[in-house]
């Protein structure tokens, strides 16, 4: 059962040997929690990203449609009559 050759002596145990394979199963959980544990923060900073985008589309088509917006801009657009008449050529 010691198949890299090591000369390590095998327990007969069978406790010991499932102590042994819990401890080594849990060595290797912290290993690859460690090696994961970089790539963390960059999805996290890019879910919270994801969410201000989300976020500030939200609130622009609020404001666009619901608040009036688009009202104010078509008024922008539109000429506005002037208190000055117009002068005509004699």
């Amino acid at each position: 059962m010691n198949p890299h050759g090591d000369s390590k002596p095998e327990s007969s145990d069978p406790e010991e040997v499932l102590r042994l394979l819990e401890l080594e199963l849990a060595q290797q959980r912290l290993a690859r929690q460690h090696a994961r544990s970089p790539y963390r923060g960059f999805r996290l900073a890019s879910f919270v990203f994801l969410f201000a985008v989300i976020l500030g589309a939200m609130l622009a088509l609020y404001y666009v449609f619901f608040s009036g917006g688009l009202d104010d801009l078509r008024a922008h657009k539109e000429s506005k009559p002037t208190a000055t008449p117009a002068a005509h050529a004699p």
